[in-house]
């Protein structure tokens, strides 16, 4: 499927309001299943969906998707009225990567990177520290909520995901605050 189509697919989801199963071009990385809430010329955002409730955000890169199917909102649209949830619209700059990273982190404290091209197994959980024209500098979280002594490069081609807003980056930031301000 062409990139023209998936653009196409993930709009007219996100207009009818829809569910979607986005399948993944890279090798193990994950299919994501959720509300198209936003798409751009090379970015989509997805209001994740699992089980029956919805999870966060993820922005994902358009050629990392192989296809896009639409799914039947019936059972899922009745649990979330059930619940009284409802996929939301996030106002981030889906225009190219750094700007989506500068609007992101201004609304949540920590990000969640991969890069599933090189390593689909392994994502940077942090704060951008500060986003260049070809990488950023990001200040890891440790799986224990405390913040890395340094900050390390993620080259900008590198991305292929950001997810935010979700639950356990909000945990984290709870319990380990904002970073420390370097001294």
């Amino acid at each position: 499927m062409g990139a023209k189509r998936i653009r196409r697919d993930l709009r007219e989801a996100m207009d009818l309001g829809r569910p979607v199963l986005a399948r993944r071009r890279l090798w193990k990385a994950d299919h994501l299943e959720g509300f198209v809430v936003g798409v751009d010329r090379s970015w989509a955002l997805l209001h994740l969906v699992r089980d029956v409730d919805l999870i966060g955000w993820s922005a994902v890169r358009l050629d990392t998707i192989r296809d896009v199917e639409h799914q039947d909102h019936g059972f899922l649209g009745r649990a979330l009225a059930l619940t009284g949830a409802r996929p939301g619209m996030l106002d981030v700059d889906l225009s190219d990567l750094p700007p989506l990273l500068r609007s992101a982190a201004r609304r949540f404290p920590i990000l969640t990177l991969y890069t599933e091209a090189r390593d689909p197994s392994v994502c940077a959980i942090g704060r951008p520290q500060r986003i260049g024209a070809r990488s950023v500098t990001f200040l890891d979280i440790s799986s224990e909520a405390e913040w890395a002594d340094d900050t390390r490069g993620i080259r900008l081609d590198d991305v292929t995901r950001v997810d935010l807003g979700g639950r356990y980056e909000d945990v984290l930031h709870r319990l380990a605050g904002y970073p420390p301000i370097p001294g």
